[in-house]
């Protein structure tokens, strides 16, 4: 907050807003909200020009106190009539800039901005058996996050959506692990339909998780279902069955601005884009890096950058920096797990007939921390993974 007493604290903390300000434009979703930062700009120009005006007087005023290292007054109060001359200068430029942003902010206050409907969000889907299964993220439920997802079935043309999958508290496990866990629960489905034709008369317990359609889809496709739910994808042989490359998506690293960035900076005029990203490579702690990202939602389609950015790249790392704006970024490479593909389901199962034991064990998956809870804890409030 302003002290409108101390001129060290409040220059230093405009300072500190203005960097905030330089970072926080870099990327503008909402373009609307540029006409009242132009009028705060505005203002800010404006107690600018005063500012400088009233530090020339203080030269000024003040140049009998004046002296040089030497102790030479007369020396001292020269520097300071040139030191009050170039900030009148200063201010007599920023009267141009004063003209320039009040025309910006009249034009831009004739915009009616219409932005473009909301994405939908990024749906993965797998063919198994007749059915295909898609899922996508959906608003979290409380501290539990979810997916959305949709079962069709290419046989009968039926199809159902829902969005009672949930992946506990935290961050949402990737889309390939959801697919596979829905999977799982069609299998249940189909177990239960199988033992209701071979009972007649009976409920089996998760009869009612799915439409009957859907029941009997994953009975005609049980086999597909369970491989596809229990196999680790990166168990695979590369060769034999060779995974689609999935564009990544990039989580932040480090940000620096101020005197640490200006560090940066100098080694980058030094030594190159190279040693800053081989420096900043030091704050990656792996997974604790990871999950901190994905946590406080710094994952990107890709590498921000503003106009005035420079980015570099190197292996797994990119890097962002602004001489000007005195602000350097690093961020990484995730690639979320990629979803099996036909070949790769083939491949699967050939293994699994071929070696049984490969195939992980339900009492195994029940140590993992999205592990499966029992059946019956599923039925009437949604799927939990």
């Amino acid at each position: 907050m302003p002290t409108f007493d101390d001129p060290r604290a409040d220059a230093a903390e405009a300072s500190a807003a203005l960097r905030g300000l330089a970072h926080a434009t870099r990327v503008m979703p909402e373009p609307a909200a540029t006409y009242p930062v132009l009028g705060d700009l505005l203002a800010g120009v404006r107690s600018l020009r005063q500012v400088l005006d009233q530090l020339a007087a203080a030269h000024v005023d003040h140049r009998v106190l004046a002296r040089d290292d030497a102790g030479d007054q007369a020396a001292g109060a020269t520097s300071a009539l040139a030191a009050a001359d170039e900030l009148h200068q200063a201010g007599t430029l920023l009267d141009t800039v004063e003209w320039r942003l009040d025309a910006a902010a009249q034009h831009s206050g004739r915009i009616a901005w219409y932005l473009a409907a909301p994405s939908e969000p990024a749906r993965t889907a797998a063919r198994i058996g007749t059915l295909t299964l898609t899922v996508w993220p959906d608003e979290p439920l409380g501290e539990h996050q979810r997916y959305a997802y949709r079962i069709e079935d290419s046989a009968s043309g039926e199809s159902v959506e829902g969005r009672d999958l949930f992946t506990g508290a935290g961050a949402p496990v990737d889309p390939g692990r959801a697919l596979r866990e829905l999977a799982v629960y069609l299998s249940a489905a189909g177990e239960a339909r199988q033992y209701a034709l071979d009972n007649p008369g009976s409920h089996p317990e998760n009869e009612g998780l799915f439409p009957q359609w859907a029941a009997e889809a994953a009975l005609r496709s049980y086999t597909d279902l369970t491989v596809f739910a229990e196999f680790d994808p990166a168990s695979l042989d590369v060769e034999q069955a060779p995974h689609s490359e999935a564009a990544p998506r990039w989580i932040s690293v480090v940000f620096l601005d101020g005197s640490e960035a200006d560090e940066v900076l100098d080694l980058i005029r030094r030594e190159g884009a190279d040693a800053a990203i081989e420096r900043l490579a030091g704050f990656d702690f792996g997974e604790e890096t990871t999950q901190a990202a994905l946590e406080n939602g710094y994952v990107y389609d890709a590498p921000p950058a503003g106009k005035l950015d420079r980015t570099a790249t190197s292996e797994v790392y990119s890097l962002t920096y602004n001489p000007f704006m005195g602000h350097v970024s690093l961020l990484r490479e995730y690639d979320v797990e990629p979803v099996l593909t036909d070949v790769e389901l083939a491949a699967a199962k050939n293994r699994a007939a071929a070696q049984p034991s490969a195939r992980p064990s339900r009492a195994a998956a029940a140590t993992d921390w999205f592990a499966r809870p029992p059946a019956s804890s599923a039925h009437g409030r949604g799927f939990v993974l």
